[in-house]
């Protein structure tokens, strides 16, 4: 009686994995939230293409995506505007029905977030003269409160973003480099990284990918990349999606 035991529970156990495996896949639901870089506006303040579209682009090439929505995504938004957005929970429109920001959260199997560089260029203008004209203290206090927000924002992406949550760092707008510019970007880096890991986001940084490749910034009067630095970009988030 035993034996017969142990064996109806083996075959329920088979069973049951059998179901799971034939319900469940690996198909990827991304989202892709954020400023306009999210959006995909490019070097002349147009509407294109960008990282999240190419790395859309990858995971259907790779049979691994389910499905993709970067339509929460608002040029000009700042850390507070994206999390008001969470919190008050954004519905918009989106084939032919209604999805919110929560349950798109909630469903997401992978979220990238660009945000920060708007809150960044409210009080820095990347420009030579008003970086140096800005002490190091000053520099630090901007970054620290700015890193304050941040970790708000994570904590309420996190209650409702489960899996894999991938947010993109800053780059620098500029073609020549202020004496401080560098250090000020390496400190950014770094309380932004401590941040991420507190809630176990992902970060990369796009520090040295612009700095190594200006031509991805070809418009002196707009801060956005052309669609070379987008690609760019979401080869980074595959790489790194396909190391972890």
């Amino acid at each position: 009686m035993k034996h017969k035991k142990i064996i109806f529970l083996i075959f329920l156990c088979i069973i049951i994995y059998l179901i799971y495996s034939f319900f469940h896949d690996d198909k990827i639901s991304y989202i892709a939230i954020g400023d306009s870089l999210s959006a995909g506006v490019n070097s002349y303040g147009e509407k294109g293409y960008g990282y999240s579209d190419y790395v859309a682009d990858y995971l259907r090439k790779n049979d691994k995506l389910r499905n993709y929505y970067n339509g929460f995504a608002t040029p000009g938004y700042r850390i507070s505007d994206l999390k008001n957005q969470i919190v008050t929970n954004q519905t918009l429109e989106y084939n032919n029905s209604f999805v919110s920001l929560k349950k798109s959260l909630r469903e997401s199997s992978l979220v990238t977030v660009s945000i920060g560089g708007n809150d960044l260029l409210s009080n820095i203008s990347l420009s030579t003269s008003s970086v140096e004209t800005l002490d190091d203290d000053e520099l630090i206090e901007i970054i620290d409160q700015m890193v304050i927000d941040l970790d708000d924002l994570l904590k309420e992406i996190r209650k409702y973003a489960k899996r894999e949550v991938v947010l993109l760092g800053y780059y620098n707008t500029l073609h020549d480099s202020a004496h401080n510019i560098k250090r000020t970007f390496a400190y950014l880096d770094s309380k932004t990284n401590e941040v991420c890991k507190k809630y176990d986001v992902t970060y990369i940084s796009l520090y040295s990918l612009f700095e190594n490749n200006e031509d991805f910034l070809p418009n002196p009067t707009n801060i956005h990349p052309n669609t070379a630095g987008y690609e760019a970009i979401a080869n980074k988030i595959i790489k790194t999606l396909n190391n972890i």
